[in-house]
């Protein structure tokens, strides 16, 4: 027997090995290299029992205790101290580990140094005793030691040595066991030892991690001792935190037997607070400057921390193809082998290996998500406070629009609050595309640090396989490698003109959305979607060259790794004559399709770092126009010399304005229509540009603008607006705004919300509510803007007397814009504009204060004596107070934190049958089926690649293979190539499936949106709406159809690696079909928790997008009390902070389920790995099951994921399809009925009789109009007067069909209302509303968008409005005359109110109706414009009937009826002369009104 058999046969001893001479002669260079190796392992695992690193341990560890212990004193030690202000709370903070624990770690820790000490009396050394006792020392010190800052440091060096003990302990007994011919066996002590170590290391592991002080938030109002709820992310143990993900077990499980609730959900991390990361932004913005380095020094460490995972990760990544390559080398011949180590090494990596890169990734992944959340809350934040701060300029419509580039600006004397609503839908943009598209980029420093280190060891692994070859495939990798950049920087450019056209788009659905009720009134809804589908068909093309770029840049993605590796082995056939054997083979496709899922995902980056780009110059674009707000300096309002331009880009101007208000008086701005009133008031607050002069300006005022801005918000909170509540106070102001009896009416009183833009309420309580809210606040100093426009006479003089003559306001300063004669006497200081300069200014020195004090009770008297003239059996109109007396209101009680309103969220699962819905919108049954056929052959194809590639290495032992090498080489190169064009096929199908799917949705949804009920509109929230056509109309254009074809795909590869492999090894079937429905089991408990937390996502961002629409309305108001601001802020943080928590949940949840479906796979892979030892076969088919075993960790994860986010963007189709499913507001097939039943000629004279009539705004609300009756005549003039409230535009709105009849009757021309179509109706009748809405455009498509007249038409109606008097706003010379293609900026804000009023008239003349409701239509103009207009109604409108709600009285007193309503009922109604004669309400009317003798003359005479 030679020396090689009897090697063989009598394995060697360890200490044989350190004895026995080599014969370097004899043994073979194989057998030489085992036992090199072994040699090797013996050793070090002698040196480590030697004790020497122990030692080396305990010293390291003594002199950091001893140096952590002095620096604990110093200026270090605070870093590891608690903050000194929640020492008082420390017993409701856990700052030790659990005592559980703790007992359990000792005791089994003793046990340890038992079986250590037990062992070394065997041996005789006893240095590793003794580090065991200097460990168990330090273990029992931490729990005696007083310190609190010492006993934490005691635990973590405790824990920190019995993990390095563990580690050292586990080489010494395991590593010589893993060389092949090793004999050396741990003893029963030692093994017994080591499970005591590792059960202590695994406590250590799983015990919950002390909670570190939290530091107080210095912008937080809320006191600390009630915000000490921790997240449980912040407490759980490290093996939870770092690797199991188990603090959401909980949730999930949770999620998956119910919905949940936003109160389910983890508290959101103290270290996450939104303002905080804020702070940290500003803070680097300063360094910085621009956005991107901004980002990248706020969040650097966050930064560092993804890199170092990504680096672990792609390093982690290629054990499984290193322990593949070594057990199908041992497997080709089992026989024969020369391994070195023992294959079971191997198989065991093919668990280490998955888990290890599982983890790593999943930490990456877990920080890069951390860090999406942080950014997008950030930019969100950030971008809110800019504008909050500045002066913003449009500019984001005029980069898409340069010729337009003036039109959106306010050009004109008066403004709008509501003229931020041009821009206000282009910011919002901002938050949702923009703030999504840059953190959705944050995956780049994952996708190039982990990509980079992975393609350097893939490369140096492929060159060991193949040699040279792999330089050739290498080559090819780098030479395509610059395409998905080249196809990422067109889609950067297409997606900047997809965004321009979806801000366009957005902004235009939102001017409609803001005004759907002059669309509808005016039945327009057909030109709006006429409008919103041309912007959309635009948008759409766009989005499809987008897309198209997006799929080539995933194809050249999917196909270099393929490319490459057939470039490898056609070298290696035609070049060598090396075999291709399977380990190589399988192996290097391993590695190659590792390399193609790194490609793909890092071109994937690609497209969202491109997109990020475009959207960080767009946020850097809007941070360069932000022009920062300065306030006047502090004192008495005053002008000095000072000239104004409302923006840099207007042309109007306030020039050399010296006025000084007095103080503690009744100022009195007036002028014409245009003259610049509300410019005066806005350049006071500092909303306009200071060109020359100086202003000053108390710092906290309150402001009333024309058109009210109020809250979506209960009336109670909208009057106190964020101030102490005191109960006196607040019904003093009830009172004095004739808020009372409006109140008691409401079933909620003042806790009613007021809905979106106040749509629940009348026009005349929204401004007194606003005027409430002034009153209320503490400011001293009042700005009100012509805030009696919008009541009616009776009401202007209650409010009048009760603000202004009361004493009420005698310690303020107010300046009041306004036309009413009687505030104009009462004034101490009158100032009068005219083209935006002082015409005069006129001091009645003591005149205000006088007045107010001699004529208060008096008027009190009469006023209490004209409500009970005007009494019903109703109660009391309200409740007065006199001086020094207040009678008592009853309230309901509120929490005055306010309601807030939840959006409406399906829940359960999104039906399966949504996704057959989804794709039957592709082209029918015929697309759907030809799209899954497509799909079934491309999953054929990719798997025929494997498969002939096992066949092909099947041949690499037989003597014909080099004659087949070439015919066999062929056929792979076919099956590649159908592979990469029936995926291109694929791709194309999909892609045009969803791209007709998404246009068919959008065009359903705007069909059924602007079709919608009004009393929808009452109850769903614009920016909700805005929602719908924004995020959720983006997932139909690019994610759902990615996602779909995503979920098909892995859910067949699924199905054919499972087959392809037990068909090979059938005993695979067992444990495979059990672990994945494990990976399944968990996988459906992940899905049905996710899509619930999806939906929270997508509810609570709504409020975000919400509070912003809401400030964007009022941010002059806002802006001129000094400490709301900030308050809306911290609003906005607390909203987002609820938000995060969701989002941060969401994301959170996919790392715990990943983490088990890695489990689940890794168990399929190792138990493939068993099978394939015990039941070896051909080389070929098991490397073709083995890298299918692998390849299914990746499977199962991609498919739980994809099909989750499936569902998740299916909920977004099922959100726009609920929303295009609303019922309409009139049945298409009924109006097809009605239509036959009309007249051509309909209506012939107009008129219109009520007929006991009982109306409600919703079917179960209450009566708003109670057995209403009267009769108009063909060409009569009727009036509808009374309090604000009382009905008189629910008139007009029953009129119009736009509430509930309960019942009676409309009949025009004898035909019931309710039988003509919606349509015809409201084409039939001309409307005035009281804020008259102008649409962005220009003349012409806001007098006949329909296009009935022609221009000569339009210029004529124009001209008989007097309008060409008027300067065009954006014309540059002075006095030129406004035609029909002037252009109006969105909201029409570069015109007046009194402008707009007078636009609005002319559109009504467009229409030369019968029959003409004009609703407060001359509320905003001045007196001579007024008359103006009363002349023009006359001649214009002669023969139509004429329906008008007034407040003027002389503006009513010569119609031919007068109806007077009083809480939905008609109190009296006759003549004018009539009336008056009876001495009842409107006589009443008249004798308050200051004019009455003129009035009662004009009465008996019939005219003017």
């Amino acid at each position: 027997m030679n020396m090689d058999q009897s090697l063989l046969q009598h394995p060697m001893s360890s200490q044989d090995v350190l004895h026995v001479p080599i014969d370097f002669r004899i043994l073979s260079a194989e057998l030489l290299r085992r036992e090199i190796w072994l040699h090797r392992a013996v050793s070090l695992s002698n040196f480590i029992a030697a004790g020497y690193l122990y030692l080396v341990l305990v010293v390291a560890s003594l002199l950091f205790l001893l140096v952590s212990i002095l620096l604990s004193n110093g200026l270090s030690g605070r870093k590891i101290k608690p903050h000194a202000s929640v020492e008082s709370s420390k017993a409701t903070r856990r700052l030790h580990t659990p005592l559980k624990y703790s007992i359990t770690q000792i005791i089994v820790f003793s046990a340890a140094l038992a079986l250590a000490s037990v062992s070394a009396s065997q041996d005789g050394v006893w240095t590793e005793s003794a580090v065991l006792g200097y460990v168990l020392l330090l273990g029992v010190l931490q729990f005696v030691w007083k310190s609190s800052t010492v006993s934490l440091l005691l635990n973590r060096q405790t824990n920190s040595l019995i993990a390095t003990i563990t580690i050292l302990e586990a080489i010494r007994l395991l590593l010589p066991v893993a060389i092949i011919g090793s004999d050396k066996r741990p003893s029963g002590v030692e093994s017994a030892k080591l499970g005591c170590l590792a059960f202590t290391l695994i406590v250590s592991f799983i015990t919950p991690r002390e909670i570190r002080s939290k530091e107080r938030n210095p912008e937080s109002s809320i006191p600390e001792e009630l915000n000490e709820k921790y997240s449980p992310e912040e407490t759980c143990s490290w093996y939870s935190y770092y690797m199991s993900y188990g603090w959401l077990t909980y949730l999930t499980v949770r999620g998956f037997f119910r919905d949940l609730s936003i109160d389910d959900l983890p508290p959101l991390p103290t270290y996450d607070a939104p303002t905080a990361w804020l702070q940290r932004m500003r803070e680097a913005r300063l360094k910085g400057g621009r956005t991107l380095r901004t980002l990248c020094l706020a969040f650097r460490n966050d930064i560092k921390t993804i890199m170092i995972w990504s680096v672990t990760t792609a390093m982690a990544e290629y054990l499984a193809p290193c322990a593949m390559y070594n057990l199908l080398g041992y497997l080709e011949k089992p026989g024969e082998s020369t391994a070195v180590v023992h294959p079971f090494v191997w198989i065991a990596l093919l668990f280490i290996g998955p888990m290890a890169r599982s983890v790593c990734y999943q930490r990456s992944i877990f920080m890069g998500t951390r860090l999406l959340v942080r950014v997008k809350a950030t930019m969100i934040l950030e971008i809110y406070q800019t504008m909050m701060r500045s002066q913003v300029e449009d500019t984001l419509q005029a980069q898409a629009d340069p010729d337009n580039q003036d039109r959106s600006i306010d050009k004109s004397g008066d403004t709008s609050t509501n003229g931020v609503r041009a821009h206000s839908a282009k910011m919002e943009s901002l938050l949702s595309y923009d703030a999504d598209a840059i953190s959705n980029a944050t995956d780049i420093f994952y996708a190039l640090t982990a990509s980079t280190i992975s393609a350097t060891i893939a490369m140096t692994f492929l060159y060991q396989l193949l040699g040279w070859p792999s330089l050739i495939g290498v080559g090819v990798l780098l030479s395509l490698s610059p395409l998905p950049a080249l196809f990422s920087g067109r889609q950067s450019r297409l997606h900047r003109y997809v965004m321009e056209t979806t801000d366009s788009r957005l902004s235009k659905i939102s001017e409609y959305l803001h005004s759907i009720r002059t669309l509808k009134f005016f039945a327009w809804e057909d030109v709006a979607s006429k409008t919103i589908n041309a912007i959309r068909a635009t948008e759409q093309q766009r989005i499809w060259k987008r897309n198209i770029t997006s799929m080539l840049i995933s194809m050249t993605g999917d196909m270099l790794s393929l490319v490459s590796l057939l470039a490898m082995f056609t070298s290696l056939v035609l070049f060598t004559d090396t075999p291709l054997r399977a380990p190589t083979a399988f192996t290097a496709l391993t590695l190659t399709e590792t390399l193609r899922a790194q490609f793909v995902w890092l071109s994937k980056v690609a497209q969202w770092v491109a997109q990020a780009h475009e959207s960080i110059q767009r946020v850097d674009k809007f941070f360069d126009s932000a022009v920062e707000m300065k306030r006047h300096p502090a004192g008495p309002p005053e002008f000095t010399n000072a000239t104004f331009r409302l923006s840099p880009s207007s042309s109007f101007r306030l020039r050399d304005l010296s006025i000084s208000f007095h103080e503690k008086a009744l100022n009195i701005v007036t002028g014409p229509t245009g003259s610049g009133k509300t410019a005066l008031l806005l350049s006071l607050l500092g909303e306009t540009s200071l060109e020359s002069g100086a202003a000053a300006c108390p710092p906290d005022v309150s402001y009333v603008p024309q058109t009210a801005w109020l809250q979506n918000n209960t009336i109670r909170q909208n009057i106190l607006f964020y101030t102490p509540y005191d109960e006196r106070r607040y019904k003093q102001i009830l009172h004095a705004c004739d808020l009372v009896e409006d109140i008691t009416q409401m079933p909620l009183g003042d806790l009613t919300h007021v809905g979106e833009q106040g749509s629940s309420l009348s026009g005349g309580q929204k401004q007194r509510i606003s005027l409430a809210r002034a009153l209320y606040s503490p400011s001293s100093t009042l700005l009100l803007d012509d805030i009696f426009s919008a009541l009616d006479a009776h009401t202007t003089l209650r409010v009048y007397e009760r603000c202004f003559r009361s004493g009420l306001l005698s310690d303020r300063t107010v300046i009041l814009v306004t036309h009413f004669s009687t505030a104009v006497d009462d004034a101490e200081v009158l100032v009068s504009l005219a083209q935006g300069e002082v015409s005069f200014t006129k001091i009645n020195a003591g005149r205000s204060s006088s007045y107010i004090k001699s004529s208060w009770v008096t008027h009190t008297e009469e006023v209490e004596a004209d409500s009970s003239s005007l009494s019903t059996a109703s109660p009391q109109l309200g409740v007065f107070f006199t001086q020094g007396e207040l009678t008592d209101i009853s309230l309901p009680e509120e929490n005055l934190d306010g309601v807030e309103v939840d959006e409406k969220r399906a829940s359960g699962r999104v039906p399966r049958s949504f996704i057959i819905r989804y794709m039957l919108l592709f082209g029918g049954y015929s697309a759907a089926t030809l799209t899954i056929i497509n799909t079934i052959l491309v999953q054929l194809a990719y798997f025929s690649i494997t498969f002939w590639l096992s066949i092909w290495t099947g041949l690499s032992d037989r003597d014909d293979y080099p004659s087949k090498a070439i015919p066999y080489l062929l056929v792979y190169i076919g099956t590649v190539t159908a592979f990469i064009s029936l995926q291109f096929l694929n791709n194309y199908i999909y892609q045009r499936g969803g791209w007709k799917a998404a246009k068919t949705m959008h065009e359903r949804l705007v069909s059924a949106i602007l079709g919608a009920p009004i009393s929808w509109y009452d109850n769903t929230p614009v920016g909700r709406i805005i929602n719908r056509f924004g995020v959720d109309i983006q997932s139909l254009d690019s994610a759902l159809v990615d996602w779909l074809r995503m979920s098909l795909d892995n859910g067949i590869r699924l199905a054919l690696r499972l087959a392809g492999i037990a068909s090979i090894m059938p005993i695979f079937a067992l444990p495979a079909g059990v672990f994945c429905m494990l990976g399944f089991a968990t996988g459906e408990v992940y899905a049905r928790a996710q899509i619930s937390i999806k939906r929270l996502c997508a509810v609570k961002i709504s409020p975000v997008f919400s509070h912003f629409s809401d400030t964007t309305g009022g941010l002059a108001v806002i802006r001129a009390r000094a400490p709301v601001d900030a308050v809306f802020q911290t609003l906005l943080a607390d909203k987002l902070a609820v938000y995060m928590r969701a989002l941060e949940a969401q994301y959170n949840t996919n790392r715990w389920v990943s983490i088990r479906s890695d489990f689940c796979a890794a168990t399929v892979a190792v138990s493939a790995g068993c099978i394939a030892y015990w039941k070896s076969g051909a080389p070929g088919l098991v490397g073709f099951s083995l890298t299918n075993a692998i390849g299914l960790s990746q499977t199962i994860l991609t498919l739980v994921r994809n099909m989750n986010e499936l569902e998740v963007e299916l909920n977004s189709f099922q959100r726009v399809s609920e929303y295009a499913d609303i019922e309409p507001e009139a049945s298409p097939e009924e109006e097809e009925v009605k239509a036959g039943k009309v007249p051509a000629a309909w209506p012939a004279t107009g008129m219109m009789e009520f007929r006991n009539v009982t109306a409600r705004y919703a079917e179960e609300g209450p009566d708003i109009l109670r057995d209403v009756s009267f009769r108009a005549k063909p060409g009569q003039r009727v009036a509808i007067i009374g309090r604000t409230g009382s009905g008189k535009s629910t008139v007009t709105r029953s009129i119009l069909r736009s509430t509930h009849v309960v019942s009676g009757g409309i009949t025009i021309d004898g035909i019931d209302v309710r039988n003509i179509p919606l349509k015809r109706l409201r084409e039939s009748i001309s409307f005035v509303p009281q804020d008259a809405v102008i649409f962005s455009g220009d003349t012409q498509s806001n007098l006949d968008p329909e296009g009935n007249l022609d221009e000569t038409e339009l210029q004529a109606v124009l001209t008989a409005c007097n309008l060409v008097q008027t300067r065009d706003p954006d014309s540059r010379a002075p006095g030129s005359g406004l035609s029909v293609h002037s252009q109006v900026a969105s909201g029409g804000t570069n015109f007046s109110n009194g402008q707009r009023q007078i636009l609005g008239l002319a559109r009504a003349m467009c229409r030369r109706s019968k029959v003409v409701i004009l609703d407060e239509a001359t509320a905003s103009v001045d007196h001579e414009t007024d008359v103006r207009m009363q002349e023009l109604i006359r001649s214009e409108f002669a023969g139509s009937t004429i329906i008008t709600i007034a407040h003027r009285l002389r503006t009513i007193i010569d119609y031919d009826q007068v109806i007077v309503m009083e809480e939905g009922k008609v109190l009296e109604t006759g003549s004018p002369a009539e009336l008056v004669d009876k001495k009842g309400a409107f006589w009443g009317m008249l004798k308050n009104s200051g004019e009455y003798e003129e009035l009662i003359s004009f009465a008996r005479q019939g005219n003017r």
